[in-house]
């Protein structure tokens, strides 16, 4: 009797030790990394997200970081706008999403891409043909995560300008090529067709909440004198496109102010001004 309890027991202790080298085993395939999965990306390429990371195959593979700290680590690339990293089974999956840039911008000679949240990123060599309007005459501090002591101030006006022209006329939109704050009291656009300045706005000519408000007040977008105006220069220059630059060739302006109340003065290449 004492026989078979001694064969049952070692049975089951090897039944036992049987099932935990299997269990073993299947635990660690499935935690045993053996491939990376990189999706999403459309300028940055794998080797320059994992060079700014720290991060490498093998880094990865080894078990050594996390999940979060992975999508930690690659979520402060400044191009990046999202990252999602996952296992499936053997397979860590990274999911990231770009920014989309609205405008590009720059203060100097360097030139950078601007996302809504006005956040700036490196201009890469794929989007140096991209078709966006060029918010210029920002000051020379402008970088990556620092701006000068009106630069955001400026770089939401652009905004507002963009965002509004986008919503009155396409057409209008596409005819700005840049918004120029170089000239510290206006702001100045320039045309896309042929490069043809128009002078939009004038600090100076908003009104005030009362007389005694200071200047640099009207230079900020939240000033309701400061949209409107741009909404009635925007309404007007969306009304001479319609009207009058459609009929003219390329290059028959020298320059387009609207600065003045309810008319527009334009400057012919070669002939007397007009109103």
């Amino acid at each position: 009797m004492k026989n078979w309890k001694l064969i049952i027991l070692f049975i089951i202790v090897i039944i036992f030790a049987f099932s935990s080298i299997v269990l073993s085993g299947l635990w660690k395939d499935k935690s045993t990394i053996k491939s990376i999965s990189l999706n999403g990306n459309i300028t940055l390429s794998k080797d320059e997200i994992f060079d700014f990371a720290k991060l490498n195959d093998s880094m990865i593979c080894s078990n050594v970081l996390s999940l979060d700290m992975i999508e930690s680590r690659i979520s402060k690339h400044p191009n990046i706008r999202k990252v999602v990293v996952s296992k499936d089974g053997a397979v860590i999956k990274i999911e990231i999403s770009e920014k989309n840039p609205f405008a590009a911008a720059t203060g100097g000679s360097e030139v950078f891409l601007v996302d809504d949240q006005l956040t700036l990123y490196t201009l890469k060599k794929e989007q140096m043909n991209i078709d966006l309007p060029v918010i210029s005459g920002l000051s020379a501090e402008l970088n990556t995560g620092a701006y000068g002591k009106d630069d955001l101030k400026k770089l939401k006006i652009a905004q507002y300008i963009i965002s509004q022209s986008i919503k009155l006329n396409k057409s209008l939109y596409n005819y700005i090529s840049e918004i120029n704050f170089s000239d510290t009291n206006q702001i100045t656009i320039i045309t896309s067709d042929d490069a043809t300045p128009v002078y939009l706005i004038d600090y100076s000519s908003l009104p005030g909440k009362d007389k005694y408000e200071l200047p640099n007040a009207l230079k900020d977008i939240n000033n309701l004198s400061l949209r409107n105006a741009i909404n009635s220069k925007l309404i007007q220059l969306n009304g001479f496109l319609k009207q009058v630059r459609v009929y003219r060739p390329a290059n028959s302006f020298k320059y387009i102010d609207m600065r003045y109340n309810d008319i527009i003065v334009v400057k012919n290449n070669n002939l007397q001004t007009e109103q």
